[in-house]
């Protein structure tokens, strides 16, 4: 998953009620706010876009 140069501390696993809710949260002017600071903290973050697995 990780590129060449990339040294990832940890893998985080969130499950939301849809495509649709993502966004309404990510485009809320609260959470806005908020991710200003998970920016300063962040050097690199890469958002995955998965769909559920059942084995057979």
């Amino acid at each position: 998953m990780a590129d060449d140069g990339q040294a990832w501390d940890a893998v985080l696993l969130v499950k939301y009620p849809s495509r649709q809710a993502f966004c309404a949260m990510v485009a809320d002017p609260a959470y806005q706010q908020v991710t200003r600071l998970r920016t300063v903290a962040l050097q690199e973050a890469v958002l995955q876009p998965t769909v559920p697995w059942s084995p057979a």
